[in-house]
């Protein structure tokens, strides 16, 4: 589930480099509001992913854009997520969207002073035969490209240019077939 390294519009994130002020230099705690299990629509019985699954997803996300501080004792901010929500229509058809929506907040762990507070919804369209496996698929990739939107728009944030809307728009769809 870690979309750093896909292509998204109207810009791919990339690693930090060293001398950015959020290089290895955030703590991040596990997602607030989090389902034990994101389920793709209250319909499918199959969860998406399990909440364990989805923290590791975003350290790992951070930790590719070189913002992952390697410990405590290097982070200087802290990164905290909360689940807003998801949505997958229920459709009979071979294609489907699914929206992932968190809400983000970057503070500083010296004085509590507030770097960074935004929702970001992201879509990702996908396709497949079978609903459960296509709706699972394409909710972990709207999951993904959501971290990669929050990564991307923290390492504008730190120089002040911060899109107002930060939703990376994904150049990929997702292809969910089962293997025989």
């Amino acid at each position: 589930m870690v979309g750093i390294g896909l292509p998204y519009a109207p810009e791919t994130p990339t690693p930090l480099a060293a001398t950015h002020p959020l290089y290895q230099r955030i703590d991040v705690v596990d997602i607030e509001g989090l389902p034990s299990i994101v389920k793709s629509t209250s319909l499918n019985w199959i969860g998406a992913a399990k909440r364990s699954s989805v923290n590791k997803a975003l350290r790992d996300s951070l930790k590719d854009m070189h913002m992952l501080a390697p410990d405590a004792t290097a982070a200087r901010v802290r990164l905290t997520a909360r689940w807003v929500g998801s949505h997958t229509p229920i459709r009979i058809a071979t294609r489907n969207r699914a929206s992932v929506t968190l809400h983000y907040r970057l503070v500083r762990i010296d004085n509590g002073q507030e770097l960074f507070n935004r929702e970001i919804t992201t879509s990702v369209e996908g396709g497949g035969v079978e609903a459960s496996m296509r709706g699972n698929g394409i909710a972990r990739a709207a999951i993904a490209t959501n971290f990669a939107s929050a990564a991307n728009c923290l390492d504008r944030a730190a120089f002040g240019s911060a899109p107002a809307d930060c939703a990376l728009v994904p150049k990929f769809s997702v292809s969910v077939e089962r293997r025989r």
